[in-house]
């Protein structure tokens, strides 16, 4: 997944093949689907929930960048009329036109296309943090038990918000909203 490329191998040889990928997933967060859910109630046991959630290993989601929990939408807003505060298409398509075109400068003379691309040396090179941004990298490391790989996930996420932002530096706000998309531990 995170070298962009599938090798197979057979008696006779392998051969490797390009593989970069998005993956979006989705899950529910038990067997019922309503755990967690304000309106109804989960009618699992807590051992079910545990056995469900464990169905993906931890290094599996480790590898995922984003983690995000979509609540139930109601049924008044699915009926309804749109919001007017909503941004449109056009208006998002601009900001990240213009942080891919804040990307692709960063790493002009390099192989690098984007964010996500960045090995570990590379965040280290391209995303450098205050003194403020790594003590509070430093703390969320260990509160939320980051590994390496979540620690430079959470960097490279930050620089990306930062882009859409149109900001220079890597901002405290800009790590706190990452790190918001990292998995929260289950609560059963």
């Amino acid at each position: 997944m995170e070298d962009g490329i599938i090798s197979i191998s057979r008696a006779k040889g392998s051969v490797t093949y390009p593989a970069q990928f998005l993956l979006v997933a989705a899950s529910n967060p038990c067997p019922c689907g309503f755990f967690g859910d304000p309106k109804r109630a989960c009618r699992c046991l807590p051992g079910q929930i545990q056995r469900y959630q464990k169905r993906v290993s931890g290094p599996i989601l480790d590898r995922i960048d984003i983690h995000n929990d979509v609540p139930s939408v109601e049924t008044q807003k699915l009926v309804g009329r749109a919001d007017s505060k909503s941004e449109s298409s056009s208006v998002i398509q601009k900001r990240v036109q213009k942080a891919r075109d804040i990307q692709i400068k960063r790493f002009k003379g390099t192989n690098i296309k984007s964010n996500s691309e960045m090995s570990t040396r590379d965040v280290k090179k391209f995303c450098p943090l205050s003194p403020e941004c790594r003590t509070m990298m430093m703390s969320a490391s260990s509160s939320m038990n980051l590994t390496a790989r979540s620690y430079f996930k959470v960097v490279k996420i930050a620089r990306t918000i930062a882009d859409l932002e149109g900001e220079k530096d890597i901002l405290a706000k800009h790590l706190a909203e990452a790190l918001m998309y990292r998995p929260k531990d289950s609560e059963y």
